[in-house]
This record gives structure tokens, C-alpha cells and sequence, in this order.
């Protein structure tokens, strides 16, 4: 017998597309299972998105954020690159009693009381301690056991009302060169056996408020005052000061004529007079000039300032007689104007005591520049006043190439081991790097309340032979006597006042101001 094997005919390709779908249907199936919410075994509800939720509770959704947006002002549609598309946080506020969580306040401090009618600061006594004396110098000075020490600045605190962002501008000086001073009394309260009760009242650029001042307990009981700022308001205490027991130092104004006769008033900045005489003391000695110019513009004002020079001339050559300087009146309005004419063949100083003027001052330096540059301005010095340092609108190139020189009263020199260690002192205190002020406050007060612990409450008169170099000056006090009118001979001057006659000469060079002497 033959077996014959039995084969099925093969499928045709209807039956394949057939099967094909029907995998493709169980596959999609059950994947829509994977994107169901899942249920909560417990409940029997679903657990999804917060947005699921929401549809479920019937909450509109959030509107999507677009940066395509509706102009209505142009009628079209712009694109915004900084439109929101992240949800926007909500800030809910609580105010909270002030019984619940209390305002935060100092510690033993006493409430503040504001100024009685007659504008004393009152808080009870006057807060000083009783100081008594130990002994007296053989001038007849008091030593005393402590010293009461009263500062009179404009802080100006009634311009400042709490709600603004800084300070005002103005008050930056006060707060400066008292924050210098704290650190002075700090190193002086550690290193002497003396007392310094220290007041401090705020002057207010008031003179009614200066004037009350003065009338104050604080100020009758202090042996030793610094401030204020302004003329008027120096003038009122150093008469306030005058024949008490009570010194006033002022540390800013340069103004002459300040008090008449008065040695209890101590003057720190020297006087226009003073810069004056120093700027010529300083060419006649150190330039070697065949010719000393002084100069001045076409106002009758600034040659009145040219007496003192040739006061000073005379006093220099030893000789009364002496024929004067010579002196030049430049309109620099005049573009023919040139300086030509004295510069040929010789080394030639100009003087220029104009601070009010500055392109009086930049046009002359323009001129006087041009006509030197051949030689490289080794045949010219020029010599200015401190405000030449703050001008702003005269190229630097003037400067170095005309020799400049100018006075000042201030000089901090950064690369003083001194000025860097209280620059680290001054940040580490208050984070903030100081300025000229915080120096001067420093040395002033410093300097003066050792004086008065040596020297006791006349130490005035012990000035001039105590010199001390300084961070930003040097201080050499000389008595300043002033012969009455009719007056025959120089016995019958009188004592008029205390003042600093130490003029830093700084000199352009470099790029940058440098003190030469």
C-alpha cells in the first residue's frame, strides 16, 4: 500500500491581512489601560493630575500662558519674550498684635523725649560724670581726673524722617569723621588712666539750634569741644567758648575772622592765608626760578589774594625794600592770548590763587601747555589751590606737563602702614571703607584729648611745642597775634587764636597727586 501525505493548500493573502488586524486591535486594546486614572481600592475612586481633579469637580482649568499676545493700542497680535508661564505664587499677610510678638527695642535705653521749647537736648542730668581735679601744671594748667567732651556736627537728622532708602547726602561728613573719632576714643580709653565723658549734639546747620547749643549744660560743663561746620555757626560757640574753661577745636572751617582775641578757639585748617604763603615759600625754596608770576583773571577780587604772597616775599628775601613779584592780569576770553613772553630762556613759576574758576583755570593750563611742550615742561611749574584737585573738565595732560603743585589741608596716603591698618580698623567696625573725614576725625580727636590729659584744660598754650605728624596731616600750631591799629611797636600785639600752619604741597606726577614736602 501507497501512502500519499496529505498537504493543505497554502493561505491566500486575504487570511494574512485578517490576522494582522486582529493583533493590532488586541494591542491597542489593552495600551488604553496604561493612560486610565488609577483607582483607589478602598474607595473605588480615581486618583489622578490636579488638573484631572479639577475637571472632575467642575473647575476651569488655568488659562495657558502665552508669549503671542492681543495689542489693543495697534490691533495686532506681538510676541512678549518675557511673558509668565510658570504658576504665580499667592502671598497671603497675617497681621499679628503687637501683644502677641512685640517691637523689637534696646535694651536699658530710655525713651527718646523730643527738644523742649528752647531746643536743649534734656534726658534728666546731663549724663557726665563728676570729674574733679588732680593737679596742676606748673603753666597753671588744672589737671583733671576725667574730661568732659562735647561734639557739635551737622548730622542733620530732623532731614531724615525714617522712610528713606539712605542717609542724605550731607550728613555723610558728620557721620564719617565721628565714626573715625569713636575709634580714637576707643584706643584712648585702653591706653590712659584719664576719663573722656563725650556728649554729642547734632548742630543741625541751624545757627538757632547752635545758639541753644551753647547755652546748654553739656557745652558749660565740657572742657573740650569739636565742631561745627559752617562759619556762622563756629563763630557762635567760639564766642560762647570765649574766657571759660572750655576749648573749642574746629576741625573743618578755613575761614579767617572767625572769632577777635579769643585764645580759647584752636583752628585746625590753615587759613587762605596760610595756603597762600606756603605755595610761594615752597617754589622760592625748591624751584630755582629765575621768575615767580602771579596770576589772575580780569576780577578785581582775586587780586586782593596776591597781598599776601608779597607779604610773604619780603619776609622770604629778608628784605622790605624788595621790588614785588610781578603780576599779570590773563584774559582768557582773548584767543590771542599767550604766556610766550615769559618763558624765553629762563624757568619760570606761575602762582595761580584762583579756586572759583575753573575754566579760568583749564584754559590757562590749555595755553601755558602748548607753549611748553618742546621741552617737556621742565622749564615751568605751576602752583594752584586745593580745589584744582576736585576740578573735573581739565585733561590730566595739562597737569603733568605743566609741573602743577597745589595746597591742600588733607592728604591720606594709602600706602601708609598706619592709614592701611585703620582702614582695616575702620571696615572691620562699620563695613564700609572711609572717607578724608573719618581720618580727620580720627587724628583730631586723638591728638587733642592727649593734649588735654598732659597738658590739662589750658593745654592750648602747649600746642606749638608739641608737633605731631599725622595720617593726614601734619599738625604745627603756632599762636597767631594780631597788632591792634596805631599800634607802635610788636609788644603791643594780642593773642587772636590757635591755628594749624601746615600746608601739604602736593605735586602732579604720574598721574596722581603726590605731597612733596
Amino acid at each position: 500500500m501507497i501512502s500519499v501525505p496529505n498537504r493543505r493548500p497554502p493561505l491566500s493573502g486575504n487570511n494574512l491581512s485578517t490576522f494582522v488586524a486582529l493583533a493590532l486591535l488586541l494591542v491597542f486594546v489593552s495600551s488604553c489601560e496604561l493612560f486610565k486614572p488609577a483607582v483607589d481600592p478602598g474607595t473605588g475612586q480615581t486618583t489622578g493630575t490636579d488638573e484631572s481633579r479639577r475637571e472632575q469637580e467642575g473647575e476651569d482649568l488655568d488659562p495657558v500662558q502665552s508669549r503671542r499676545v492681543y495689542d489693543p493700542a495697534t490691533g495686532t497680535y506681538i510676541y512678549v519674550a518675557n511673558a509668565p508661564t510658570d504658576k504665580m505664587d499667592t502671598v497671603r499677610w497675617t497681621t499679628v498684635s503687637e501683644d502677641r510678638n512685640p517691637p523689637i527695642v534696646e535694651e536699658g535705653g530710655n525713651d527718646y523725649i523730643p527738644d523742649n521749647q528752647t531746643g536743649v537736648d534734656t534726658n534728666g542730668e546731663t549724663g557726665m560724670t563728676p570729674v574733679s581735679q588732680v593737679g596742676t601744671t606748673p603753666e597753671g594748667s588744672r589737671l583733671l581726673n576725667g574730661y568732659n567732651v562735647d561734639f557739635v556736627l551737622p548730622f542733620l537728622t530732623d532731614r531724615y524722617l525714617g522712610s528713606e532708602d539712605k542717609v542724605d547726602a550731607n550728613s555723610q561728613w558728620s557721620l564719617h569723621f565721628y565714626s573715625g573719632a569713636k575709634l580714637a576714643l576707643d584706643d584712648m580709653r585702653g591706653a590712659a588712666n584719664v576719663n573722656y565723658n563725650v556728649n554729642v549734639q547734632d548742630s543741625r546747620a541751624s545757627e538757632a539750634r547752635v545758639q541753644s547749643i551753647a547755652a546748654s549744660p553739656e557745652f558749660s560743663q565740657s572742657q573740650v569741644v569739636i565742631g561745627p561746620y559752617l562759619k556762622n555757626n563756629v563763630s557762635a560757640l567760639a564766642e560762647a567758648a570765649r574766657g571759660k574753661e572750655t576749648v573749642l577745636i574746629s576741625p573743618y572751617s578755613a575761614s579767617g575772622g572767625i572769632t577777635e582775641k579769643n585764645p580759647n578757639y584752636v583752628q585746625v585748617n590753615p587759613t587762605l592765608e596760610t595756603h597762600m604763603r606756603s605755595l610761594l615759600q615752597h617754589a622760592y625754596k625748591t624751584q630755582g626760578a629765575d621768575r615767580i608770576v602771579l596770576v589772575t583773571g580780569m576780577d578785581p577780587n582775586q587780586k586782593t589774594r596776591l597781598g599776601y604772597i608779597q607779604d610773604e616775599y619780603k619776609i622770604l628775601t629778608g628784605n622790605a625794600q624788595i621790588e614785588p613779584l610781578e603780576e599779570v592780569q590773563v584774559d582768557m576770553n582773548d584767543a590771542n592770548t599767550s604766556l610766550r613772553d615769559y618763558l624765553r630762556g629762563r624757568k619760570t613759576v606761575f602762582i595761580v590763587p584762583i579756586y572759583e574758576d575753573e575754566s579760568f583755570v583749564a584754559n590757562f593750563l590749555r595755553v601755558l601747555y602748548s607753549e611748553t611742550r618742546d621741552d617737556f615742561g621742565q622749564n615751568v611749574a605751576v602752583y594752584g589751590l586745593p580745589q584744582w584737585i576736585d576740578f573735573t573738565r581739565i585733561n590730566f595732560d595739562y597737569y603733568e606737563g605743566t609741573n602743577v603743585h597745589v595746597s591742600s589741608s588733607v592728604f591720606i596716603d594709602k600706602l601708609n602702614p598706619a592709614v592701611r591698618e585703620f582702614r582695616r580698623k575702620f571696615f572691620e567696625r562699620y563695613a564700609a571703607l572711609p572717607r578724608d573725614e573719618a581720618y580727620v576725625g580720627y587724628d583730631v580727636t586723638r591728638y587733642f584729648l592727649r593734649m588735654a590729659a598732659e597738658h590739662g584744660t589750658r593745654f592750648q598754650y602747649a600746642l606749638e611745642a608739641n608737633p605731631e605728624d599725622l595720617m593726614h596731616t601734619r599738625f604745627r600750631f603756632q599762636p597767631v597775634a594780631v597788632v591792634p591799629a596805631g599800634a607802635t611797636n610788636f609788644e603791643q600785639a594780642t593773642l587772636d587764636r590757635f591755628e594749624n600752619k601746615f600746608v601739604n604741597i602736593l605735586r602732579f606726577r604720574d598721574y596722581s597727586f603726590k605731597r612733596v614736602n
